[in-house]
């Protein structure tokens, strides 16, 4: 066959085809567009009488009978009136004998020389107790309206009728639209199967060009693309197999990727730094801890000796055994700079057939040593404050056992001394068990509403005899009416330790105040003296259990050192914190916040 005979054979051929899809479009679309038009029009007629009817049973309830068999023209209008614009019907009650009570749309003024309702076809059927539906044109305004009439009753017998008329414009409205969007989608649909008659025309080639284009992407590591089904022959076949081929490659690559991503995520959120290298000590990778502990930029470390990139011989001398012996190793190491910090580095080989790299995880055992440290403290204190009464105590038993029992001059001072030195311990022990029963977290806060001025009023009566010792004015400057939600007694606890030290540390004729202020959803309250005040060096440390600026003052005056801690751990049970302001020879100003919420 020649070409030009050919060619115009596939033409032809590709006419023939496009004319029948768009027959067959053009034949489907007018009967669908006939039948949907009748439907959608009888659907929408049944659905606005529907919903008139409903309406209008509502509306029936709102109305009392007396209005219909009185007659009560103003209250059924301004019923009327209030109920048409949210159902954007008009409404319309009637009475039995066919006379307008009241309409929406009239004039109250007008509705008695409306004409008599008794002849329309909804009212009698209504007035028969059914429901009356009907549509007929409207001389008055020019277009067909739709109403529906439903009976009011009065035990059972129908005294008026209420009705609703709709214009039907909305419909045909609705309708238009409806025949404009089937026109354009028939418009559409011509378009479209001129369009499919062309692509089925060039199917035989279509699916080879496709497999080809197809394999092109395969070659270029894009394996998301997949061959348009074709029928089932040989193309098909082979265009099925290269469909198989790239989704489990795909799946494959999806599967390491997910992989890849979980590492990622637990090595990037592991708060130990990790380090790894290979065999030359060159850095593969390290993770956001490593970078904050050292100061470096994972992109600035890769591929770099470790030497070269963290300047740390210790961790380097570690890394370097790892990788010759092939053993793990690790080393306790203290950090001064970038950061001071206390670590355990633990160095272990990275295998495959010998020794490739190594893998390097850095703990923080900072706070670890930190609380051996304060524990190993807490006990020598413990000892120590128990020591030095009991020292004193057996001493003093032992002279009076010596002989001093009978000498009247001294005895009673020996065992007033024993006395003392027993209330200590008691105060001692007494403080211990409240600081190790606020720490344990399991005391309940009898919460209420508490009045701060009058609490501070009765911690500050109680120290009015040993203020008065010392010439030491205590002022109350809180606020009338300033009250928290919190435990009364633990709150006076805070306020009586810390208003006694503003006492024992304060200088002859000196002054205690007690005001607060206004923070953010919180209360502040201070307690500031013109005492001795704090070194700074001492600041940061004085709310630890047994630490004291001055040693001998504090046991001179009878403290057990535990005071402020025990502030503090009340203070924060109650979700708040507390803190001090202070300067040697200038006094001090203890605080501590409350949330009000």
């Amino acid at each position: 066959m020649k070409p030009k005979r050919w060619l115009a054979f596939k033409r032809s051929f590709k006419l023939k085809l496009i004319f029948s899809y768009v027959f067959v479009i053009l034949v489907s679309f007018a009967l669908v567009a006939f039948f949907l038009d009748k439907s959608l029009e009888k659907n929408s007629l049944r659905n606005l009488e529907s919903s008139l009817v409903i309406q209008g049973r509502l509306i029936e309830d709102l109305i009392a009978a007396d209005n219909i068999t009185k007659e009560d023209r103003a209250s059924l209008d301004t019923l009327v009136k209030s109920i048409s614009p949210e159902t954007k019907c008009r409404i319309t009650i009637i009475n039995k004998k066919g006379v307008v009570l009241a309409d929406s749309e009239k004039p109250q003024q007008y509705i008695p020389d409306m004409e008599n309702h008794i002849g329309r076809p909804e009212v009698r059927t209504a007035l028969a107790g059914a429901i009356g539906i009907d549509t007929r044109y409207s001389p008055t305004l020019k277009i067909d309206m739709l109403y529906a009439a439903v009976p009011i009753k009065d035990h059972n017998e129908s005294i008026g009728v209420l009705r609703l008329a709709l214009p039907l414009s909305s419909v045909k409205d609705t309708l238009s639209v409806i025949r404009k969007i089937v026109f354009a989608g028939f418009v559409f649909s011509l378009v479209l199967a001129f369009v499919l008659g062309s692509l089925v025309a060039r199917k035989t080639i279509g699916p080879i060009n496709r497999m080809i284009q197809i394999s092109r992407r395969f070659s270029e590591g894009d394996f998301s693309r997949r061959v348009i089904r074709v029928p089932k022959d040989e193309i098909g076949e082979l265009a099925d197999t290269l469909n198989k081929m790239a989704q489990d490659i795909e799946d494959k690559i999806r599967e390491i990727k997910a992989q890849n991503q979980k590492l990622a995520a637990v090595f990037n959120s592991m708060i130990e730094g990790v380090i790894i290298v290979d065999k030359e000590s060159r850095i593969i990778s390290i993770n956001p801890t490593i970078e904050k502990i050292f100061g470096v930029a994972k992109k600035n470390a890769e591929g770099k000796m470790f030497l070269e990139a963290i300047r740390n011989n210790d961790i380097s001398e570690v890394i370097g055994a790892v990788l010759r012996k092939g053993e793990v190793a690790s080393l306790e190491l203290t950090l001064r700079y970038p950061v001071n910090r206390i670590f355990e580095v633990n160095a272990a080989p990275i295998f495959d057939t010998s020794v490739t790299g190594c893998l390097v995880v850095i703990h923080d055992i900072t706070e670890i040593r930190r609380l051996e440290t304060v524990r190993s403290d807490f006990v020598a204190n413990v000892s120590h404050e128990l020591k030095t009464p009991l020292t004193s105590i057996k001493g003093f038993v032992e002279t009076l056992l010596e002989g001093a029992l009978d000498d009247r001059e001294n005895n009673r001072t020996f065992v007033t001394i024993i006395r003392e030195h027993a209330e200590r311990l008691n105060n001692l022990v007494n403080d211990l068990l409240s600081l190790a029963h606020l720490e344990s977290r399991e005391i309940t806060l009898d919460k209420k509403d508490v009045d701060l001025r009058r609490l501070a009023e009765g911690v500050i009566l109680g120290f009015k005899a040993q203020a008065k010792k010392k010439n030491i004015a205590i002022a109350d400057e809180l606020p009338e009416g300033l009250s928290i939600n919190a435990d009364k007694d633990r709150l006076e606890q805070v306020l009586t330790n810390l208003i006694d030290n503003a006492i024992k540390f304060n200088n002859d004729k000196g002054s205690v105040r007690v005001y607060s202020r206004e923070e953010d959803a919180a209360i502040k309250i201070i307690v500031e003296d013109s005492g001795i005040g704090i070194p700074g060096k001492d600041l940061p440390r004085i709310f630890e259990r047994f630490y004291r600026v001055d040693k001998a003052r504090s046991r001179e005056l009878g403290g057990t050192g535990l005071g402020l801690a025990i502030v503090k751990h009340i203070v924060e049970l109650h979700n708040g914190s507390v803190g001090v302001e202070s300067a040697e020879g200038f006094g001090s100003a203890f605080w501590f916040i409350l949330p009000t919420a």
